[in-house]
């Protein structure tokens, strides 16, 4: 599943070895220590070090085998999990409204991780079927003339291949999926930004009333100070403690303010950034969908000529050919896409949750 990008990875890691030659390519070698640099974080190294150890974490539990490998990946790789989400939602106690919100956030984006999953599992299908293609034409390149039996079972192949389901269909389910949770992450956008601006004019209303209430206190000492010329200093006793008091309890009802905005801020950005990551990959989708169907017309279109059956140098031959190092490509390019859309999202909810837990 992850062979190429590993070694891709292992590549990018290898460049900080990697020496000037001569001057005119220390600009070069300069822009991939940079982005060599961008990526070797602790988080990234932390990440790619789960995703190369789960393999082997399922294959020694003779438990996991029996369950949905993908599902169980996504769980895997999902940080912060959820049961600590939950814990921490809880401890905090927000308002019902503020707790819905946070809570919604976090199983969308837990969602989008397992949205995330599904899709290398399609993508690890189509790579089998697209290698058994890539199988027959490499055997009709090499052998010119075919007996009665490899002519069979090379169009059995063909047929099956041209038959089979496209997992990157419109109405597939993992198609479906993606424009679920864009719609999801949409709503849910909305929402957290709604939200969030009431907070927000609450907090600047409580700034104005601060500012007031400097002018108030001005007024009330002033007729205080009449009141305790004749009254005696009892009240002017009490006074400062008693406006000591509600200076108190502003400040802390600003402070609440200020904490649950920065939550709130936190998820809003934090479900925008996913979901143009979504957004992202419902057009890689869209493209791959239209790159299987293309060979899989083509292939049918080869099965029902007679003049061009099995042709090593037949146009139709040329044409899948042609195709065959774009859609390696553009799968390759989803899966990319997809395990920086796993870091993307648990950046994000890492983000909200220290939010909760270290608000200052």
């Amino acid at each position: 599943m992850k062979n190429k990008l590993i070694r891709r990875i292992k590549k990018l890691f290898s460049c900080s070895v990697c020496k000037p030659s001569s001057p005119n390519d220390e600009a070069s070698v300069d822009v991939r220590e940079e982005y060599a640099n961008a990526f070797r974080t602790e988080s990234y190294i932390e990440f790619w070090t789960r995703v190369l150890a789960y393999p082997k974490a399922q294959n020694s539990s003779s438990t996991s085998a029996r369950l949905p490998s993908y599902r169980l990946f996504a769980e895997h790789l999902l940080d912060p999990d959820q049961p600590t989400v939950t814990w921490a939602l809880n401890k905090v106690q927000n308002r019902p409204t503020i707790h819905a919100l946070l809570s919604d956030y976090f199983g969308h984006t837990s969602n989008a991780s397992l949205l995330c999953s599904h899709l290398l599992k399609d993508i690890d299908r189509v790579r089998v079927k697209y290698q058994s293609l890539k199988t027959i034409l490499q055997c009709v390149a090499n052998n010119q003339d075919h007996n009665t039996t490899t002519l069979s079972l090379i169009t059995a192949q063909l047929t099956e291949f041209s038959n089979s389901l496209n997992p990157f269909a419109q109405s597939s389910p993992s198609s479906c999926l993606v424009r679920a949770a864009q719609c999801q992450c949409s709503e849910l956008s909305k929402r957290l930004e709604s939200c969030r601006d009431k907070v927000r004019a609450n907090l600047q209303m409580m700034t104005r009333l601060k500012g007031g209430s400097a002018c108030l206190l001005v007024a009330i000492t002033a007729s205080l100070m009449v009141i305790v010329i004749t009254h005696g200093l009892v009240l002017l006793v009490a006074t400062p403690n008693l406006i000591g008091t509600m200076d108190l309890v502003k400040v802390a009802s600003e402070s609440k303010l200020k904490k649950v905005m920065a939550q709130l801020d936190a998820a809003a950005k934090g479900t925008y950034i996913v979901n143009k990551d979504l957004e992202t990959t419902g057009r890689l989708v869209a493209r791959l969908n239209d790159e299987l169907e293309y060979m899989r017309t083509t292939v049918k279109f080869w099965l029902e000529r007679k003049d061009d059956k099995i042709q090593a140098d037949g146009e139709v031959v040329r044409l899948l050919k042609q195709n065959q190092c774009n859609f390696s490509d553009q799968l390759d390019e989803l899966e990319e896409h997809l395990y920086l859309c796993f870091m993307t999202i648990n950046r994000a909810r890492d983000l909200v949750l220290k939010k909760i837990i270290h608000p200052a």
